[in-house]
């Protein structure tokens, strides 16, 4: 991860550390099941002191290896 900037808001999205309630509304879950998610390490996860954080690049990497193509998809 390249940080030519302060970490943060600032920060590109795909660069950032997503909060339980950023992942929250990305994976339209509840608070709890998003915390369980993340203690289990189910969701890739960085922990900064108390902090636990999803990186959004993993984030969306992990969205992907568990999306199954429907049935009405192609391919």
């Amino acid at each position: 991860m390249r940080l030519d900037h302060p970490p943060g808001q600032n920060a590109p999205l795909e660069e950032r550390l997503l909060k339980a309630a950023e992942v929250q509304r990305i994976l339209n879950l509840s608070r709890a099941n998003v915390y369980r998610l993340m203690k289990s390490e189910v969701l890739p996860t960085v922990r900064i002191r108390g902090a636990i954080r999803v990186p959004y690049r993993d984030l969306l990497k992990w969205i992907e290896s568990h999306t199954r193509p429907g049935e009405n998809s192609t391919g």
